[in-house]
């Protein structure tokens, strides 16, 4: 007789991939990797193959918290197991001692010193990748999508036009091109070797490209204290008394560069 909670064990003809449990939703069921039948628990089912569920999750690179049973199926148990811990004063305690090694770390370092634990699974190592890979296409998405912001902040009609008007043509430094297209410098970089415009070699000025750097050094200073004009807030606080060194910790430039923008005393 077949039992109820594993189901009849229905040939599906499909195998699951190593490192991923196929669940047939539709049917409610899950797939066995050996025979590619299916059933509503795959836990008691692969006694059958001469494995235990601990064994097969090992076998076909499966997490060793992934459960071998369909929705439903994981739901009723789910579900039993709440209505056990709430009758269950033993069962309370036990959990209460779980949590308590949780926190202080305890069962981690168990978990890392047992044998064969720091084997990491195909599924696992899968899942992380897809997690990275997700990662990476949002940040790429939100990056697109400051670009695309800046370009119609600065009414350009595409990036190659942006690009020729800011860094080449007003000779903008690589700082401040990156800065008005909210892109990192690295990026920037690929970008005007992709649209084809040579950077300009490390040390090499022009007095465009040195005005850049003074507006972006007084920018950065202003953003520091919190003033809308460097040269104003340099001035008023001198006036008030304080010193030229006082007045380089706050901006982090030097002294000859707070001196400079204060002018004669």
């Amino acid at each position: 007789m077949t039992d109820p909670l594993i189901g009849e064990g229905d040939r599906t003809d499909r195998h699951a991939d190593f490192g991923r449990l196929i669940r047939d939703e539709a049917a409610d069921t899950v797939i066995c990797h050996v025979c590619g039948r299916a059933f509503r628990s795959l836990g008691a089912h692969v006694r059958v193959h001469d494995m235990t569920a601990a064994e097969y999750r090992q076998e076909f690179g499966l997490l060793r918290s992934r459960a071998l049973s369909a929705r439903s199926f994981a739901q009723q148990q789910s579900r039993s197991r709440r209505a056990a811990y709430r009758d269950s004063e033993e069962t309370r305690a036990r959990f209460a001692a779980g949590r308590a090694m949780a926190r202080t770390g305890e069962l981690n370092r168990r978990r890392w010193n047992g044998a064969g634990e720091r084997a990491e699974t195909d599924e696992l190592r899968r899942l992380r990748l897809e997690s990275l890979s997700a990662g990476r296409r949002s940040q790429a998405r939100d990056a697109d999508a400051r670009l695309a912001a800046a370009l119609r902040a600065g009414g350009f009609a595409d990036l190659e036009q942006a690009l020729r008007t800011v860094y080449v043509d007003r000779q903008s430094s690589v700082e401040e091109t990156a800065r008005i297209l909210d892109v990192g410098k690295g990026r920037l970089r690929r970008l005007l070797e992709e649209h084809g415009f040579a950077i300009r070699p490390s040390g090499q000025n022009s007095d465009i490209g040195r005005h850049a750097r003074v507006l972006l050094n007084n920018r950065a200073a202003a953003e520091r204290v919190g003033a809308q004009d460097i040269t104003v807030w340099l001035r008023e606080r001198a006036a008030e008394g304080a010193r030229l060194r006082e007045l380089a910790a706050d901006t982090g430039r030097s002294i000859t560069w707070v001196a400079a923008r204060i002018g004669p005393r």
